[in-house]
């Protein structure tokens, strides 16, 4: 588990470049097969229910976001046909990847579980850093040189103590299985403290 902080910060800043109504081109893991996992995460939401400062993710907006690729205004549709034909010939040599997923998670602004083995998605992330790499231009491939992989629970949007936060989680959940089968490319926004998307496209692992 990662160090404990001692008081939350606010999550829902605006990132460089990023505006009300401005989408980002995201690739993400989604829970929507994934009901076991959805019933994690709501087993933890249950647990903060009743804290302030959080904001829980909706379970229909659960996402492993595994690489920013860029803002939507700033990629061509042809740069897009490209970047997704080459994951799709990149990801069809890799076969799905199972793990385990419900280690906590704690950040300033976020609670978090990730998987185990830490870096078992790394070849799905390095598929597609690569196919972003040589098709699309204005990327932020630079932007994000680590990864861990996580699920987040809930957002911050306060700034008090984390004490009541990881008292709240002190009995947690055992793991889950997680197999990753697919990834989707979303065009992804911010509305308020929400994270939604419409998503274009589903790419398969092995085929």
């Amino acid at each position: 588990m990662s160090p404990l902080p001692e008081h939350m910060s606010d999550h829902w800043w605006w990132r460089p470049g990023v505006r009300p109504g401005r989408r980002l081109l995201v690739w993400h893991i989604l829970l929507d097969s994934q009901p076991a996992v959805r019933d994690l995460v709501r087993q933890y939401q249950d647990k903060l229910a009743g804290l302030e400062g959080l904001d829980f993710v909706p379970p229909e907006w659960l996402h492993m976001t595994t690489q920013v690729t860029g803002f939507c205004d700033e990629i061509s549709p042809a740069e897009v046909d490209a970047m997704t034909t080459a994951v799709a010939g990149r990801l069809a040599m890799l076969d799905p990847i199972e793990v385990e997923i419900g280690k906590l998670w704690f950040h300033s602004e976020a609670v978090m579980l990730s998987v185990r083995p830490a870096r078992a998605l790394d070849p799905v992330r390095l598929a597609i850093r690569e196919s972003v790499a040589e098709t699309v231009r204005a990327h932020q491939l630079a932007d994000e040189p680590d990864w861990t992989p996580h699920v987040s629970v809930a957002y911050s949007h306060g700034t008090g103590p984390a004490g009541p936060i990881i008292d709240a989680l002190e009995d947690r959940p055992g793991l889950h299985p997680f197999k990753v089968g697919e990834v989707h490319l979303v065009e992804q926004q911010r509305t308020g403290r929400l994270y939604s998307w419409d998503r274009p496209m589903a790419i398969a692992l092995g085929t």
